[in-house]
């Protein structure tokens, strides 16, 4: 009787399977790498495009500082000799010069009349202040930057002023200096030029959300109060988001508000640009393993031909000596080519083996490596469990104290190792359905599940007193900070709750640290 696996041996069929597995095991190597590289790319671009934002609001906050210190000290100098014009035009003439900061100096006495100007050029001297904007300037006598205002020269301009008063306290005039925001100034050397070289860019909104500064020029001006990134920021003054554009282009946007003007700067980086670079270095990898995988398949496939081998003789014996006990087992197995029964205890060992391994893989990237507790991810998997469950929690944020000081005074193999102390010294505090995570640098989280939060308060006070006798590098007792919130009682997203425990941290630190503080908000 004709049977298929009369003609199907078992090293043509170990090759087949051992080459479709390598094929397999890279497309999914490549591919799990390559989603992994795309998020982190996606959460790198997101945290530098906000910190560099950031600095750049810092810049522009350091500038307006500078500019108004350099012009105070003007018109301290000038309250003595008010009346000398030819004084006050060197001194118009020395901050229009100076380090190309103004666009235009005018010094105007207490009735509004301009009495020199810089350039000269502008031949504004002698006249008085007309434009209500300049009139609302030029009547504060206190320092002030103004917002942006369109000057009766029709250029887009903001006013940085200094009132002049004399050794008795009397109100002399103003010194103001001018700033072209459409025209090359000093926002041009702070913002023009991002360092990086996959298309981000650096753009500036005032308070109202219209564009005061872009790359392209023919977007200032542009009203874009509307935009995700402006909404955003006028919400929250920093951050980043993954927001689309007004041409429809999703970007990967870094924002922060300039405390000294309440502009918003918003540094975006295209997010294919930003991705594309994942591609590529998945695709260098690939490269350059490829060779490696090509030797490995020969290897193995040469090894396999060896391995069957023997076993096509011990099939060949096995064939003629088998009990028929064993036999009855063999015909209940759906056996499609006769070496079968001879390997499926192999191939359940084997998929054992491959189980233990996906499990010791999700157990890696749910934990930090250092401490061995969860990381964040993990940890916000769980609390949505836990909320999904309707289930009540106390959650604790804790910090320990002066980590920075131990890494700069022992080294950062100490800091670890605190930080491991730390850690065993959590889990050990754990009961049943609780959580212990590593949030971030020297910061941790603890999850007490149904658990409120005066018996939160209890065991954090003893966890905290156990911690106490543990000595750190250089003698001292190892503390943290801490601070509890509750589910039920503020908020029901993590990130409230996580605020929340946030803010009573801060709490703890400001009254002394070594202590821990209850949310009351």
């Amino acid at each position: 009787m004709f049977s298929l696996r009369n003609f199907i041996k078992l090293k043509y069929l170990f090759i087949s399977v051992i080459a479709l597995a390598f094929v397999l095991s890279t497309l999914i190597s490549v591919y799990s790498n390559y989603k992994g590289n795309l998020k982190l790319m996606q959460e790198q671009t997101l945290e530098n495009n906000r910190v560099y934002a950031l600095k750049l609001a810092e810049t522009v906050d350091k500038f307006i500082v500078n500019s108004k210190n350099t012009m105070r000290y003007s018109a301290e100098e000038l309250a003595y000799d008010f009346e000398n014009i030819n004084r006050l035009q060197e001194a118009a003439n020395r901050l229009y010069l100076n380090g190309d900061t103004f666009s235009s100096v005018l010094i105007v006495d207490a009735e509004g009349n301009i009495m020199v100007n810089a350039p000269q050029s502008l031949g504004e001297a002698g006249k008085k202040v007309l434009s209500i904007k300049g009139l609302e300037n030029y009547d504060k006598h206190e320092p002030f930057v103004s917002n942006p205002y369109t000057s009766p020269t029709g250029r887009k301009v903001i006013v940085i002023s200094m009132p002049i008063y004399d050794e008795s306290g009397v109100f002399k005039g103003v010194l103001s200096g001018t700033i072209y925001l459409y025209d090359s100034n000093i926002f041009e050397s702070i913002l023009g030029e991002h360092p990086y070289e996959n298309g981000s860019y650096v753009y500036v909104v005032d308070t109202r959300g219209k564009i005061i500064y872009h790359p392209e020029k023919e977007r200032l001006g542009v009203d874009a109060s509307n935009s995700e990134v402006v909404v955003q920021l006028l919400k929250e003054k920093r951050g980043a988001i993954v927001a689309v554009n007004t041409f429809d282009q999703p970007m990967l946007a870094g924002y922060s508000q300039s405390e000294a003007t309440r502009w918003g700067i918003i540094v975006q980086t295209p997010y294919d640009e930003a991705l594309s670079m994942v591609g590529q270095q998945v695709a260098s990898v690939f490269k350059i393993g490829l060779p490696f995988i090509i030797f490995s398949t020969i290897l193995v496939i040469l090894l396999a031909r060896h391995i069957v081998r023997p076993l096509e003789k011990i099939a060949d014996i096995s064939e003629n000596s088998v009990k028929d006990q064993e036999m009855k087992k063999l015909k209940g197995i759906h056996a499609w080519y006769y070496e079968v029964y001879k390997i499926q205890e192999a191939l359940i060992h084997s998929f054992s083996v491959l189980h233990g391994k996906v499990n010791t893989l999700k157990e890696e990237t749910s934990t930090d490596s250092l401490t061995k507790l969860l990381n964040r991810h993990a940890l916000e998997k769980k609390i949505k469990v836990l909320t999904e469950q309707q289930k009540n929690y106390t959650l604790v944020m804790l910090d320990v104290d002066w980590f920075k000081s131990i890494n700069d005074t022992y080294g950062h193999i100490a800091g670890d190792e605190v930080l491991q102390i730390l850690a065993s010294k959590l889990k050990e505090s754990l009961q049943e359905d609780d959580l212990a995570c590593r949030y971030g640098g020297e910061e941790f989280i603890l999850v007490f599940t149904e658990t409120t939060i005066e018996d939160a308060y209890e065991r954090v006070e003893s966890l905290r007193a156990n911690v106490r006798q543990m000595i750190c590098p250089g003698g001292k007792p190892l503390t943290f900070s801490a601070g509890i919130a509750n589910s039920q009682l503020h908020g029901e997203e993590l990130r409230d709750i996580i605020a929340k425990a946030d803010e009573a941290l801060y709490q703890a630190k400001e009254n002394g640290r070594n202590r821990v503080e209850v949310t009351h908000a």
